[in-house]
């Protein structure tokens, strides 16, 4: 019958230490996740990801939504009236030129564009989905963690990031 004792404390302990993270300010919660980043067991694995999650939350409560909205309806009106002189001038220009030339450079430069557009796009939720580690002491980690850490920058030096 201790079992279920056990497990309800060690689940109400949880839940207190999920709670406590809350109200920890950011450098006790770094202070907390350096802490427990060397215990091994199940119950540190809990531990670092209730860390794990409150470091996500925070990051995605830090964005303003409200501030990009002015930066995309500036740039929709300033697009917009590019889009329609440059779509002026390519119906004047297709009407002196054969389809056979008129199609190829723009289907050159649509997809080279199409390329860019989707590396910078897919780095740049790269980067939002997962940030950049701050103020990492490496002799706080443990073995697993400096192996994890030499992977992750092994990666980044590859994608050409410091």
């Amino acid at each position: 019958m201790t079992a279920p004792t056990k497990a309800l404390d060690l689940a109400d302990a949880l839940a207190n230490y999920r709670t406590s993270l809350r109200n920890a300010s950011d450098v006790e919660l770094e202070h907390r996740a350096a802490s427990v980043a060397a215990l091994p067991g199940a119950v540190a694995d809990e531990l670092r990801q209730a860390i794990s999650d409150e470091r996500e939350s925070r990051r995605l409560a830090d964005r303003p939504t409200s501030a990009r909205m002015p930066k995309v309806a500036a740039g929709a009106a300033v697009a917009a009236p590019i889009a329609v002189v440059a779509g002026r001038l390519l119906t004047e220009h297709a009407e002196q030129v054969p389809q056979a030339l008129l199609y190829s450079p723009a289907v050159a430069v649509g997809l080279v564009g199409a390329v860019v557009g989707g590396v910078r796009l897919g780095r740049w939720l790269d980067e939002r989905r997962y940030g950049l580690a701050s103020n990492v002491d490496e002799a706080d980690l443990d073995p697993l963690g400096l192996e994890l850490l030499a992977q992750v920058r092994a990666r980044r030096a590859v994608g050409g990031e410091s």
